[in-house]
């Protein structure tokens, strides 16, 4: 099938898009789950949006509002631990572990290639 136009595009690409609704329906925490990834990616955008427009664009940086994005992303966090039945805690220290292996004294662009975290 080719994609002459958009509407072709359009009709090819939704041959292969999940239909949701059929068999499967998502449960309390397959939408906690779904909240909380787009509600992390929606305001990390913000966040980034607001450094944009400091970085790039020369404004005061809005501490308010960068400050309100962070928090609104660690909640989304907190949603998807939860729904995920992890921890906050426990994944942040197991985080902080893993940089541990990866930068045994400080970072460095060749350690960061190495990844020893990864090599076991």
């Amino acid at each position: 099938m080719s994609a002459n136009t958009f509407d072709d595009y359009e009709e090819a690409a939704m041959r292969t898009a999940k239909v949701f609704g059929e068999g499967k329906r998502f449960g309390p925490e397959e939408m906690d789950m779904l909240h909380a990834a787009l509600g992390v990616a929606s305001d990390a955008g913000e966040l980034v949006d607001a450094i944009k427009k400091h970085l790039i664009y020369g404004k005061d940086l809005d501490v308010v509002n960068v400050r309100e994005e962070i928090g609104d992303v660690m909640w989304f966090l907190a949603l998807m631990c939860k729904a995920t039945g992890m921890d906050l805690d426990t994944v942040c220290l197991r985080n902080i572990a893993k940089l541990a292996k990866r930068y045994p004294e400080k970072y460095s662009d060749a350690l960061a290639v190495l990844r020893l975290d990864k090599a076991d």
